[in-house]
């Protein structure tokens, strides 16, 4: 595939994601600067206060990455050489490689046509002897069936871990994502609803995963207990003053930019929902809330995936391949416990995920969907 170049000064160029960016960030890092507290101070307390807030939990850890989120909630709940956590391979590749750099592999199961979640149903017969703990994938900002997933969890006496990095806000009954398990994980990459540039966040309800979670980000001592990880070196992985200030403004406003990310779902939808070649992503059911990450739509053959994707690169119109399966990425297609990944493989051929953050304008969604029926007229 030939590679893409976009002219990103120009003003009919549409990215594939944009953070929302404005005075108020600016105040916030003018705030910290001021204070010449760059680490460990009260934006990083606020800011965990209120991620714990919007998960529902009791408390938050604040870290680096997604990524070292999830790393060390695995090595939290001592997961490590020997272990496997079962999880998708239709995921951000972060998923897979935050256990294998516990040392554990992943045992990677299929997912649901339908939602792109993992498939309960594959879960239960994939519980062996070295299975540690379930790592649940909230893909493209949509809960997955968490009612299922627990009570398969609690029958075989497993933890379940959230990967909700793209899932911050989403509801299911109520409750928000990154409150259902032992931990949750978020990420604040620039496409995020909530984005500091890096960073992310660990929640949970249990003391003594939030105690071990803060003792392995700051090179294995707790500040507050004044102990380090009996059984784990610590790292160096805390989210900066500057990140938790950014952070704070933007949950702050974290509703409307759901809000306006569900507008723009909803136009795509409209838009493209009667062309028989696209597939589109299911809509909420009754009690669920999609905090929208991206719009993945699948073209049905004839039609290429790459061509499309080319196609909108020709007119100035960024896209993105979410995702290519992990198992068949070059380290993890040899290092982990495969089943038989029949939906996996297709979706990931097949997928495209199209421009959604808060600031597109309606006419630019037209534009983008515009784009999509010329391509499929053309029989490209």
């Amino acid at each position: 595939m030939a590679n893409l170049h976009f002219d990103m000064t120009d003003h009919q160029f549409i990215p594939l994601a944009r953070p929302w960016l404005d005075e108020q960030e600016q105040a916030a890092v003018r705030r910290v600067l001021d204070t010449g507290i760059l680490s460990r101070g009260v934006e990083l307390e606020g800011f965990e206060q209120g991620m714990a807030a919007a998960a529902g939990t009791r408390a938050a850890v604040g870290v680096n990455s997604g990524t070292t989120a999830i790393q060390l909630a695995l090595e939290a709940l001592e997961i490590g050489p020997g272990d496997e956590v079962i999880t998708v391979s239709f995921t951000f590749v972060a998923t897979l490689n935050a256990i294998a750099r516990c040392g554990a592999r992943a045992h990677l199961v299929d997912i649901d046509k339908n939602t792109l979640n993992i498939d309960p149903d594959a879960i239960e017969s994939a519980i062996g002897p070295h299975t540690r703990a379930l790592l649940v994938v909230h893909l493209f900002g949509r809960i997955a069936p968490m009612e299922k997933i627990l009570a398969i969890a609690a029958r075989h006496g497993l933890p379940v871990i959230e990967d909700a990095c793209e899932a911050l806000g989403a509801e299911r009954n109520g409750q928000r994502a990154g409150g259902f398990g032992e931990a949750g994980t978020f990420g604040f990459y620039p496409n995020k609803p909530v984005a500091t540039g890096e960073g992310g966040m660990i929640t949970s309800n249990n003391a003594e995963v939030l105690l071990r979670c803060r003792q392995l980000r700051n090179q294995g001592l707790d500040p507050d207990s004044g102990l380090r990880h009996p059984t784990r070196p610590g790292l160096s992985a805390r989210l900066t003053e500057l990140q938790a200030a950014l952070g704070r403004v933007q949950l702050a406003r974290l509703e409307p930019s759901l809000a306006a990310r569900e507008r723009v779902a909803a136009r795509y939808r409209a838009g493209l929902e009667q062309l028989q070649a696209v597939e589109m992503p299911a809509p909420a059911s009754e009690g669920e809330r999609i905090a929208w990450f991206t719009f993945p739509m699948r073209l049905l053959p004839p039609f290429s995936r790459d061509g499309l994707r080319e196609f909108l690169a020709e007119r100035q119109i960024e896209s993105g391949i979410y995702f290519e399966p992990a198992h068949q990425l070059p380290f993890h297609k040899n290092h982990h416990h495969i089943e038989a990944l029949p939906v996996t493989e297709d979706i990931g051929a097949r997928c495209l995920a199209l421009p959604l953050f808060p600031q597109l304008s309606l006419q630019d969604v037209d534009r983008v969907v515009a784009t999509v029926k010329e391509f499929l007229q053309a029989g490209a």
